[in-house]
């Protein structure tokens, strides 16, 4: 039986969340015939097991300064014809050359989005508001007059959903986290509830062989230290509010990212007891097993692999209810971890005191949460993928 080929577009490989869903994926279909390429202009081999190394042939693009080159655009078109490369997935990136790549090859394109629809509007806004938080006279005019602008015209949305439909338009299926970016979709773009391209598939979560339940006083965060879309420095408000009431306990932050110095500053101007920085790390999983609970504090978070990462190691995670796919995770709350109302610091430090000085109820979660995972096992999600391929290849017929 001839094999079915399956490429994946990465600007850089392996380089985070998107990067490990894909290798979830290609080792998942691996068993089912299937064999998979993958697009990159850099390919950090050191990053990757060896035997990851063996499950996909890697074809790095020619210009490696610009992934949208009319070169690589070129070099991608003759590969796919070269390898009989049956499906061309782009996991989350928005590949100008697109349409001329759609032009010019048979193969069936996916374009999977890893986060929240439109979340480009949130994230300009939340950029404009801090640079207008410099001084008084900016912020009032932020206020009074330049956001309920943007929001009212929808000057943002307008723009993005352009690019949305034009990928939308350009692919054969466009796969999304959860039912309600999918509902926002159909929404936004004006398509047919039924019979169009938009499919619901999970990201995937590893299961943990060996789950430590015997867990240090700590408190982690795990990610990459930006401002717009993370706000770690809500973290540090509800620890300042919550140490006092949790003595033995310490806050670990693993991650790097532009705002890691200015966070460590903010840290030591408000005295903060008990806080470690830890920088960036390629063991997550050894902090994951020492923790309690983890704590997330986004603006706006796609699906948040660090949620489904902290259940998987019996980590009761925390986070603002800040999108469905975060709800979906946690709900419901105070079972399968903490939705917080977005984004009271308070509220979120009650909760954290109030659970952390109930070790029974510690116990009980950490059962809940690893159960909960079970649900985006690698098993149920590359399922869903294998049904989503065999869909286009009806297609084709």
């Amino acid at each position: 039986m001839k094999k079915r080929k399956v490429a994946f577009l990465h600007v850089s490989f392996p380089d985070g969340g998107a990067e490990r869903i894909t290798m979830d994926i290609i080792n998942y279909i691996s068993s089912f015939n299937y064999e998979s390429y993958i697009f990159t202009c850099n390919l950090e081999s050191e990053k990757l097991p060896t035997e990851s190394l063996n499950s996909f042939k890697p074809l790095l693009l020619p210009d490696p300064t610009n992934v949208d080159s009319v070169e690589n655009a070129d070099f991608i078109i003759h590969s796919l014809d070269k390898n009989e490369i049956d499906i061309f997935i782009l996991p989350h990136y928005e590949l100008v050359t697109l349409s001329y790549i759609r032009s010019r090859t048979h193969c069936k394109i996916v374009f999977a989005h890893h986060g929240v629809p439109l979340w480009e509007v949130e994230n300009e806004l939340s950029i404009m508001k801090r640079k207008s938080a410099r001084n008084f006279p900016k912020k009032l005019e932020w206020h009074l007059l330049r956001y309920p602008k943007y929001k009212l015209l929808g000057k943002f949305e307008k723009k993005y959903l352009e690019k949305y439909r034009k990928i939308y338009d350009t692919v054969d299926a466009y796969t999304v986290l959860c039912d309600e970016y999918e509902k926002k979709l159909i929404s936004k773009l004006g398509v047919q509830s039924e019979n169009n391209k938009i499919r619901v598939i999970h990201n995937s979560e590893r299961p943990v062989t060996e789950v430590n339940l015997n867990k240090k006083k700590q408190i982690l965060f795990v990610g990459r230290m930006t401002y717009a879309d993370k706000r770690i420095d809500r973290l540090l408000k509800i620890w300042e509010l919550a140490c006092s009431d949790l003595p033995d306990w310490e806050l670990v932050l693993v991650g790097d990212g532009p705002e890691r110095a200015t966070l460590q500053q903010k840290a030591v101007e408000m005295e903060l007891p008990r806080i470690s920085f830890e920088g960036y790390s390629n063991k997550v999983g050894e902090y994951y097993s020492q923790a309690t609970v983890l704590c997330l504090t986004s603006t706006f978070e796609g699906w948040g692999l660090c949620l489904t990462e902290a259940q998987a190691h019996g980590v009761i995670p925390f986070a603002f209810g800040c999108s469905a796919g975060v709800k979906e995770i946690l709900s419901p709350s105070g079972v399968n971890g903490y939705i917080i109302p977005p984004f009271s610091i308070r509220k979120y430090a009650r909760s954290l005191v109030a659970l952390l000085n109930n070790p029974s109820r510690i116990k009980e979660m950490q059962m809940n949460v690893i159960q909960k995972s079970k649900k985006y096992s690698t098993e149920a999600v590359g399922l869903s993928w294998l049904c989503l391929f065999d869909s286009l290849f009806v297609s084709q017929k």
